[in-house]
């Protein structure tokens, strides 16, 4: 059975410690992804889910530059090519895999996905784990290197890492509205959909994890949005959130 050394499991408990102490930081994804860098040695880490759709809606990362939205958008056409697929997404494997597990480094990069989407941003070996978060749905976490492979040590101590990303995921979703939602559905005139979304808009959470904690894709965020906007009468996030605010005054 695999373990970890004593200095692994403190690298590790040093690297996850501090976001059990602010799971919901504005920053949470690209400070956990660097921090999964750090632990394993990886160059760029995301986190993506599958939506109810199959949509692939990535969550976030440390390079938010490289992933963007029409980037994705091509990706997610071709993302069952990708050699982890079956093994994630159609069996859904408990353990973490590495893209050399079912294809030799020559023949990845023969292949169209590498060379159309993962060549450009530089990435040639992939370690991934998928876990189911709960009331979030099934979620990636891949690291990606442009040089070497990750080693089967790396791989366990991402195994020992996965049950901690499962539960700072869950603590990082967002309060949603409780008791004063249908008071301010019929106050502000809005869905309870919507609700949902303003009260995540004014915690200061982005479109792309509203989409993520709501399960629908970053487009269809954005049209809620405008929706709400012409509702409350407002022309940006700022003033929706204002709104927000000074309704739940007169609710409660």
């Amino acid at each position: 059975m695999a373990s970890l050394s004593l200095t692994q499991a403190r690298q590790l408990s040093a690297a996850l410690a501090p976001f059990y102490a602010a799971p919901q930081a504005g920053d949470f994804y690209p400070q956990l992804s660097e921090a999964i860098n750090g632990l394993l040695g990886a160059e760029l880490t995301c986190f993506d889910f599958f939506s109810q759709q199959g949509q692939l809606l990535h969550v976030g990362g440390n390079s938010p530059s490289l992933f963007t939205p029409s980037f994705l958008a091509q990706l997610a056409e071709y993302i069952h090519q990708h050699p982890l697929f079956p093994g994630l997404f159609l069996e859904k494997k408990a353990i973490p895999l590495k893209t050399s597990d079912f294809c030799s480094s020559r023949q990845y990069r023969k292949t169209f996905l590498y060379n159309e989407f993962y060549r450009s941003v530089g990435i040639a070996h992939q370690l991934v784990v998928g876990f189911e978060v709960p009331g979030l749905g099934y979620t990636t976490c891949a690291l990606s290197r442009t040089q070497r492979d990750f080693t089967e040590a790396e791989r366990v101590l991402l195994a020992f890492a996965q049950p901690h990303l499962t539960t700072l995921l869950q603590l990082a979703q967002p309060t949603r509205p409780q008791a004063a939602a249908p008071a301010l559905v019929t106050a502000m005139g809005l869905t309870l959909r919507e609700a949902d979304i303003l009260s995540q808009l004014a915690q200061g959470r982005p479109d792309k994890e509203i989409a993520y904690y709501c399960r629908i894709s970053p487009r269809t965020v954005q049209v809620h949005l405008r929706n709400i906007y012409a509702k409350l009468g407002v022309g940006n996030r700022t003033e929706a959130a204002m709104r927000l605010r000074e309704n739940i005054l007169s609710v409660t």
